[in-house]
């Protein structure tokens, strides 16, 4: 697979380190996407697969809320948000 560095202007085409960087956003943004489709099937799936996975991702925000760190909270507050919109 070809790394789209033209995506990101600003790294140059040969460092090795900008390619990392790349490939690593690109698998990031990959998995996220996943993810978020799995979710979406999930919560359409029945009732109470809605249900259970509400709570998983509930039980996940408690978690991340009780590190504190910013990343976490960031991240609890986009599953909240999350949950709201599937709702």
């Amino acid at each position: 697979m070809a790394i789209p560095l033209s995506a990101r202007p600003e790294l140059s085409r040969d460092d090795s380190d900008a390619a990392w960087t790349v490939s690593v956003e690109v698998d990031l943004t990959t998995a996220l996407a996943l993810a978020r489709a799995s979710t979406k099937a999930l919560l359409e799936l029945s009732p109470l697969a809605h249900r259970e996975i509400s709570a998983a991702l509930a039980h996940e925000i408690d978690s991340l809320e009780t590190q504190r760190d910013p990343r976490s909270v960031a991240a609890a507050q986009a599953l909240k948000q999350y949950l709201q919109e599937a709702a």
